[in-house]
């Protein structure tokens, strides 16, 4: 987001970093703020252990002013080369909490309000995962649709490490990025901005999505 009106600082954004690729490491140990006031929005697929997600948010988080992180499937993945075996739920919670230890703000904290340059714009970081009603043509069911995808030879790595923990829904239900009540204070600012931007990951599906937009207040994801 950019702004004529001057002012200090800018809100960022940047996904995949995937920093399991060596250059892309680098990339980040490179990444710096303009100014002191810069936020950045991570919105996903930063890595797939535990500990590389977590050496580039720290990294980040004492760099810029705010981070805001949206997991994408690859955090979620529970890879074998993982010393952290959480699945699911789990998995994400452990996370969160992670991201709280380290100052940085993710779906399940109050939507944090950018008050820099082309504020005020409410931060809704979105952690959205798909279902199986994205069904490939002539399919109705997610069997189906799987047993199309093996036929293709074509089949995604979430369905191998990726878990829908504690419980595998249908087609939709109570696994990570379900719709749950959030912790903490209410979903959106007391006093809502003219503007929102949503920080958005469709977890495991392409296309995937980091998106900035503006919509009336009336009108604001949520």
């Amino acid at each position: 987001m950019t702004s004529t009106a001057g002012g200090a600082g800018r809100l960022l954004a940047i996904s995949d970093l995937h920093i399991a690729y060596e250059e892309n490491r680098a990339l980040v140990e490179e990444l710096r703020p303009g100014t002191d006031d810069d936020w950045l929005l991570v919105a996903g697929d930063v890595a797939e252990s535990v500990s590389s997600i977590e050496w580039a948010l720290k990294t980040l988080a004492g760099r810029f002013r705010k981070v805001v992180w949206v997991p994408g499937n690859h955090e979620l993945w529970t890879h074998p080369s993982d010393p952290v075996t959480l699945r699911g739920v789990a998995r994400y919670e452990h996370l969160v909490e992670m991201c709280r230890r380290l100052d940085v703000l993710t779906p399940e904290d109050p939507y944090p309000v950018w008050e820099g340059p082309g504020g005020p714009v409410a931060i809704a970081p979105l952690f959205l995962l798909y279902d199986y009603s994205f069904l490939p043509e002539g399919c109705a069911t997610k069997e189906e649709g799987l047993a199309y995808a093996h036929g293709t030879g074509i089949v995604c790595t979430d369905e191998y490490l990726l878990h829908p923990d504690p419980t595998r829904p249908a087609r939709t239900g109570a696994g990570p990025g379900s719709p749950r009540p959030r912790r903490g204070s209410p979903r959106s600012p007391r006093t809502c901005p003219p503007s929102w931007s949503t920080t958005g990951r469709w977890t495991g599906i392409r296309p995937r999505c980091c998106g900035i937009r503006s919509s009336p207040c009336g009108a604001a994801p949520g």
